[in-house]
């Protein structure tokens, strides 16, 4: 093997391994790991680790059952040995004939071969298409007198040959062909060969493939010249006829197909139809009648190159094109070099060039003899392969004696004893396995009919993955997969480790509400909501964090309870919306064990007292009546010294009465001890706001009053309001007048200047007035130009 193939596997090695060195962690199955480069896969049940991975690294995590990628395996179905063919036997020269190969993913196939070998009597069909002009005679004239000669030349090489014959000419319409009745059926009329011309056609097949050299002979010789009209001749619609018609032309299916197009001047091509208004392109299909005549020649357009090369190999026919006569437009070699030579290798077989016929046409012996010997001894294998996962790629070691491989498909210089062998590589390139997983391409010959079909399958799966190591339906799945290579794979439907999931309808119809699936706050999972972190409820439509909170906790904390679907549940020892009430009444209660002193409710460990009553056990009695009338008198008289009390009887009825700047809750004399605090307003004899607090304490009662009071306003004076009122209409009036003052004497301040400087322009003395009317009136003579242009007139004509 020489540098530039080692060089190229390497280079297809290492792209692969470089697209695909990682092997895919989140591959589901055995045999989607398996199509990426080094990589493995365990199947040990419990393993919990990443099972595709390299082997290194899964014996490294104590896998057991390790399954590693297959080898290529080449089943040969049909392999028949070469044959030389011959009376009842098939030629055979081409094996294997059939093989079926299975192919594992990113690997190259190398060990495939293909071998050809000339064999001695391979058939082959040989047909003569020529052109019937005068120019072409000679070629007739040989044709005829070396048909014996031609036919023991090839019996040289095969015994199984046949001839045929077809000439063409051109379209029988203007510009191609002269269309009057008198050049229709004597297309030389006014020549020396008129009476003996044939009459004008397109193509006419004259001989079918035949072993009978005698009616080879006898066709030939039944030609007649023809012509037309233009330069260039339409063969190439005969060329097509003779490809397609397989059956009229009695082409065989396995025999060499040759096809000897001969003619002196160029071709007519596609839209060289249009000259004579022939618009319908070729259909490039069968149109021969009974005759042997091409009928759709003035309906459909020439044939394209293009169509002439598809046909060639669609139907694998090796055209010869010979090039001779005694054209007097241009030369053989001219004719050749212009027009067929670049053609000749565009088609199969790769002929070099076109042959020249010699001026006597002689040589068409040494032509077919050479032709066929060329393509006798040169094959190149052709691939129809149209995959776009396998190409294929070939080397032979023909031209080196086996010693080392070249990329090529051409092997030449065989003989019946020498056969080449081929080597077709075959590379996978795919990261998932095709949906297809069976392609079957042809390899042949090309010019021949042989085939070598080749099946490939992919392999994409592991040995585990199929039965017997698979287990369908399998308990370990929960009946709902099949248990392969330590994992499940789940029937449609069903999802999970184990299956265990129902994955069947759609999202919406397990999990759908009018909010989204799940409420847009979860996912839904074997047909169930998964709600995401602080939601719950079957379809997660509760907010478990939409509670009320206590002492900036939700529920109080966990200690006092939890939030459940936006509503707190508290623990056995509180309650409460936010969970923040204690069940037990200990702050409630008294000395003496009464709730809330018999006067209100123990709520939450906190007495709720009734109206009338108030402090921390409802002790406290806010409107018993007494308190504040009993205290009244004493209140005014020390704090303001009114009321019913005189100075004498205050003194000494109203020692426990004192006065301060604000009422504060606590005894004056910041005593801590049992106190009741009751908080008196009264209004005294002028309507004054007394306020003061009445303390019940353990030593006695203490008054403290506050020593302001709130009077109202007295009555307005009558007198005052009048006077003010007259007042502010005298000032608005006079500030009115003022202003009117100011505006009036800076309007005429400005009307004097504007004034005088109008004095000061003398222009208005000069301007004209409108309404006045000069008492002198002049009157125009309306003969006056009349007469000066008559005597004008006179004194041109004097002069």
């Amino acid at each position: 093997m020489d540098v530039s193939i080692w060089r190229c596997l390497l280079l297809l090695g290492f792209t692969i391994y470089c697209v695909q060195c990682k092997c895919p962690s989140a591959s589901k199955r055995c045999g989607d790991c398996l199509i990426t480069k080094d990589c493995a896969w365990c199947k040990d049940r419990n393993f919990t680790e990443t099972r595709c991975n390299t082997v290194a690294n899964l014996t490294t995590n104590n896998c057991a059952n390790i399954v590693r990628r297959k080898q290529h395996s080449i089943h040969y179905i049909k392999n028949s040995n070469f044959s030389d063919g011959g009376p009842g036997q098939d030629s055979v020269q081409i094996k294997p004939q059939h093989v079926s190969i299975k192919l594992v993913p990113n690997m190259v196939l190398t060990d495939f071969q293909v071998s050809y070998k000339i064999a001695r009597n391979f058939p082959l069909d040989l047909y003569f298409l020529n052109d019937p002009s005068y120019t072409m005679q000679p070629l007739q004239a040989s044709l005829k007198s070396l048909a014996k000669s031609i036919a023991n030349e090839i019996q040289n090489l095969t015994t199984d040959f046949q001839f045929g014959l077809g000439t063409a000419m051109d379209k029988v319409i203007l510009p191609f062909t002269r269309t009057s009745p008198k050049y229709l059926n004597d297309p030389c009329f006014g020549t020396s060969l008129s009476t003996k011309c044939d009459k004008a056609y397109s193509y006419r097949h004259r001989l079918k493939l035949t072993p009978k050299i005698e009616d080879f002979e006898a066709a030939v010789d039944d030609i007649r010249t023809t012509a037309n009209f233009d330069k260039p001749e339409g063969l190439f619609d005969g060329l097509l006829q003779t490809m397609v018609c397989g059956t009229k032309i009695g082409w065989r299916e396995k025999a060499r197909r040759m096809l000897l197009y001969a003619s002196d001047i160029n071709f007519h091509q596609a839209g060289d139809g249009r000259l004579a208004g022939i618009l319908e392109p070729n259909d490039g299909t069968c149109h021969l009648n009974g005759d042997g005549y091409y009928t759709e020649a003035e309906v459909q357009d020439y044939p394209s190159i293009g169509q002439i090369i598809q046909k060639a190999k669609e139907n694998n026919i090796n055209i010869i094109f010979v090039i001779g006569g005694n054209s007097s437009e241009l030369n053989n070699q001219q004719v050749r070099n212009l027009f067929y030579d670049k053609l000749a290798t565009l088609l199969p077989g790769g002929t070099p060039r076109a042959s020249e016929l010699s001026t006597d046409a002689r040589n068409i012996l040494d032509i077919v003899s050479a032709n066929y010997r060329r393509l006798r001894e040169t094959v190149k294998l052709v691939v129809n392969e149209d995959s776009e996962e396998i190409q294929v790629v070939m080397y032979t070691n023909c031209q080196t004696g086996g010693r080392l491989k070249d990329q090529t498909n051409v092997c030449s210089g065989l003989t019946t004893e020498k056969s080449a062998t081929f080597y077709p590589y075959i590379i996978s390139t795919f990261n998932t396995c095709p949906e297809k997983r069976n392609v079957t391409f042809t390899i042949f010959p090309e010019g021949l009919e042989e085939r070598v079909q080749v099946d490939i399958e992919h392999v994409c799966d592991c040995d585990c993955q199929l039965q017997p190591e698979a287990e369908p339906d399998s308990e370990k799945c929960s009946y709902n997969g099949t248990y392969e290579c330590g994992i499940c794979n789940c029937n449609p439907g069903w999802i999970g480790d184990q299956c265990e999931c129902d994955d069947r309808g759609t999202a919406e119809e397990a999990c759908g509400t009018s909010n989204g699936i799940c409420n847009n706050a979860g996912n839904c999972t074997c047909r169930k909501c998964e709600c995401f972190d602080g939601y719950s409820g079957d379809k997660c439509e509760c907010n478990d964090k939409n509670c009320r909170s206590y002492e900036r906790m939700l529920c109080g904390g966990p200690d006092r309870g939890r939030c459940d679907c936006g509503k707190c549940v508290c623990n056995a020892n509180y309650t409460g919306e936010a969970c923040e009430c204690a069940v037990s009444t200990a702050d409630c209660q008294k000395d003496n064990g009464t709730i809330c002193s018999g006067n209100g409710e123990c709520v939450c460990n906190r007495c709720q007292c009734k109206t009338g009553f108030r402090g921390k056990t409802c002790d406290q009695c806010t409107s018993c009546p007494g308190t504040c009338k009993n205290n009244k008198d004493c209140a005014e008289c020390v704090a303001f010294g009114t009321g019913l009390y005189n100075s004498t009887v205050c003194e000494k009825m109203c020692t426990n009465v004192k006065t301060a700047p604000l009422l504060e809750p606590a005894t004056p004399e910041g005593q801590v001890v049992n106190i009741t605090i009751k908080s008196c307003i009264t209004e005294d004899d002028q309507k004054c706001i007394i306020n003061f607090n009445v303390y019940d304490t353990d030593s006695g009662k203490e008054v403290i009053v506050k020593d302001t009071r709130r009077c109202p306003p007295g009555s307005p004076d009558p007198i005052k309001i009048g006077l003010s009122i007259s007042g502010a209409i005298f000032l608005i009036g006079l500030l009115l007048l003022l202003i009117w003052k100011l505006l009036t004497m800076l309007y005429d301040s400005m009307e004097y200047s504007r004034f005088e400087s109008e004095i000061q322009n003398p222009a208005w003395e000069r301007s004209e007035n409108p309404i006045y009317k000069e008492c002198v009136t002049t009157v125009q003579n309306p003969m006056h130009e009349t007469q000066f242009k008559n005597e004008s007139s006179d004194e041109k004509l004097m002069q």
